[in-house]
C-alpha cells in the first residue's frame, strides 16, 4: 500500500525551496472564456494588499476608477474591495479582469493573482492545490484519473522581487515535523481502491483518532511507526476488515444527524442571504422530501433514503474516482485535520459532514435527473463548484457546520451516522 502511494510523488529535489503539489496544478491555464467569473462575485471578500494599493494609486489614467472601490480592510491590513450588486466593479460584462486587460498581470494583488491556487507552508515545505470553486480547476481536479503529487521548484515573477505569499495555518508547531508523513498516509487510505469511498473514511478516522491519543500522552514521535502500520499490507488483510465490521450504519440516526445539519444550515435566514444553493436543497426535497423550514420527520426520510439504496450502490460505483479526488484534493489542499479550530476529531468530523452533503445532494440529482450521463455529470460538477464556495468563503456556513458537529462529540454515532461501510 505505502509503495504504490510513494510512486505517485514525483520527486524533483533540483531547487532548495519547492512546492509539493498534484501534477494537474501545472496544468491549469485561467480561461476567461470558459469562466464565470465566480472568483469576482457572490460577495467574496477580495484582499487589495498596500502594495498593489500603492501601483493603483500612481496609474495615470484611472487611480481614481480603481482606488475608489477600494475600502480599509478592518480585520487585517491591506483594503477589500467594494463590491456593486454583488460584483468587482473591476469586472468586464465578458467576465474578464479590467485591470489586468489595460494594466497587465503585474497589477493584479497577490489574491487576484495566485486564485485559484492555494498556498501554505511548514518550513521549507511549500505545499499548493487548487480550489474547486473555480469550474476549470474543478474539472482538472475531479477528472483526474488518479490525482499523483510532485515536488515543483518555486518560480516567481521579477515584479515580486522574491516574496511569497502564502496563507495561515491552523496546524499547531508540534506537528510540523510529522504534517507531511500525516497527509502521505491519509492520501494514501483514501486512494486505497480496494475499498469503497465510506471503507476508506472509516479507516482515516481511526487513524486520525490514534494521533489524536498520541497527542494527548506526549508521543508524537510514534507517528511514523502508526504510519508503517497503517499502510502495511499486513494491517489491510487483518486488521482493516475487523475495523469496517465494528461500525454498524444506522438510518435513523443518519437521518437525525445528516437532515439535521442540513436544517441547521439551511434554516437559518443569514445564511440563506448568502448561500447560492437553494436549489439543489429544492432537489433534496423533491426527492428525500427534506425541508429546511418544517420540523424533521426522521422516519419519513429514513423511508425515502433507504429507499434510494439500488441507485445509491450504482451512483456510488461511476462516480467512485471523481468522490476520491475531491476527498484528495480538500484534504490536502484544506490541511485536514487542522483545518478549523478544534480537535483532530472535530476535523474529521467536518470533513466527512461536508463531503456527505455533496455526495448526497449529487445522489438525489441522479435520482431525478432525466440527462444522459455526461450532461448529469456537467451538472454534479456544477454543483460541487457552487457548494464549494460557500464550504470555503461564507463564514455563516462554515461556523454553523463545524457548531453542529461539535455537539456530535460521541465519535461512534457519528461513525455510524454517516458511513455505510457494509
Amino acid at each position: 500500500m505505502v509503495k504504490k502511494f510513494l510512486s505517485l510523488w514525483c520527486i524533483k529535489l533540483e531547487s532548495l525551496y519547492k512546492y509539493l503539489q498534484p501534477t494537474y496544478v501545472s496544468k491549469f491555464q485561467c480561461d476567461g472564456k470558459k469562466c464565470p467569473a465566480n472568483c469576482c462575485c457572490r460577495d467574496w471578500k477580495i484582499i487589495v494588499d498596500d502594495k498593489t494599493y500603492k501601483k493603483y494609486s500612481e496609474i495615470e489614467t484611472d487611480a481614481h476608477e480603481i482606488t475608489k472601490n477600494l475600502l480599509p480592510n478592518e480585520e487585517s491590513e491591506g483594503f477589500i474591495i467594494n463590491q456593486v450588486d454583488g460584483k468587482c466593479p473591476m469586472m468586464t460584462d465578458e467576465g474578464l479582469c479590467k485591470i489586468q486587460l489595460e494594466h497587465g498581470e503585474e497589477y493584479l494583488s497577490q489574491t487576484c493573482l495566485s486564485y485559484p491556487r492555494q498556498l501554505v507552508n511548514f518550513g521549507e515545505i511549500i505545499e499548493r492545490t487548487l480550489t474547486p470553486t473555480c469550474p476549470l480547476a474543478a474539472e482538472l481536479i475531479l477528472n483526474s484519473a488518479q490525482i499523483k503529487f510532485e515536488f515543483q521548484p518555486v518560480e516567481l515573477p521579477k515584479w515580486a522581487k522574491g516574496k511569497l505569499t502564502v496563507g495561515e495555518t491552523k496546524v499547531p508547531q508540534e506537528f510540523f515535523p510529522h504534517i507531511l508523513e500525516i497527509q502521505i498516509t491519509s492520501v494514501s487510505i483514501l486512494q486505497e481502491r480496494r475499498l469503497t469511498i465510506d471503507q476508506r473514511l472509516a479507516v482515516l478516522g481511526f487513524y486520525l483518532f490514534q494521533i489524536e491519543d498520541m497527542q494527548k500522552r506526549g508521543e508524537l514521535n510514534l507517528i511514523s511507526t502508526l504510519n508503517k502500520i497503517y499502510t502495511s499490507e499486513e494491517f489491510f488483510s487483518e486488521q482493516i476488515p475487523v475495523l469496517i465490521q465494528s461500525i454498524n450504519f444506522q438510518i435513523l440516526e443518519f437521518a437525525e444527524s445528516f437532515f439535521g445539519l442540513l436544517k441547521n444550515i439551511y434554516g437559518d435566514e443569514k445564511i440563506l442571504k448568502t448561500a447560492g444553493n437553494q436549489k439543489y436543497i429544492d432537489i433534496l426535497n423533491r426527492v428525500m422530501s427534506f425541508n429546511s423550514a418544517e420540523e424533521l420527520n426522521t422516519q419519513e426520510l429514513a423511508e425515502n433514503y433507504f429507499d434510494l439504496g439500488g441507485i445509491r450502490k450504482i451512483f456510488l460505483k461511476n462516480y467512485e474516482t471523481f468522490f476520491e479526488n475531491y476527498l484528495v484534493n480538500d484534504f490536502f489542499g484544506g490541511v485536514y485535520p487542522f483545518k478549523v479550530d478544534g480537535t483532530i476529531q472535530n476535523n474529521f468530523s467536518v470533513f466527512v459532514a461536508t463531503f456527505k452533503i455533496l455526495e448526497n445532494i449529487a445522489l438525489a440529482m441522479t435520482a431525478e435527473s432525466q440527462a444522459d450521463e455526461k450532461n448529469l455529470r456537467a451538472e454534479i460538477l456544477e454543483m460541487l463548484e457552487n457548494i464549494s464556495m460557500d464550504l470555503n468563503h461564507n463564514e455563516n456556513y462554515i461556523s454553523a457546520v463545524t457548531k453542529f458537529l461539535k455537539e456530535k462529540s460521541d465519535i461512534r454515532f457519528f461513525m455510524r451516522s454517516f458511513l455505510q461501510t457494509k
